[in-house]
């Protein structure tokens, strides 16, 4: 039977091509995540002057509570 994680759907062209191994696939995968992080935070930063939290939703002064009390 076939596992789903040991099939790849961009094999390298050739029948000499070997699989990659998944620390390659780790690395490409730590690669994309970290462009698209990058992208994200550009775009936050960019519009950081217009974007922020409601008005009147700030609590840091509010009174310490305990969790599951009212």
């Amino acid at each position: 039977m076939s596992e789903p994680w040991s099939e790849t759907s961009a094999a390298p062209a050739g029948p000499a091509a070997t699989p990659k191994s998944l620390l390659e696939q780790m690395q490409e995968l730590l690669a994309s995540v970290t462009a698209d992080l990058a992208e994200l935070q550009s775009c936050g930063t960019r519009d950081a002057g217009t974007a922020g939290y409601p008005t009147g939703t700030d609590t840091s002064g509010a009174p310490a509570v305990s969790p599951g009390t009212r």
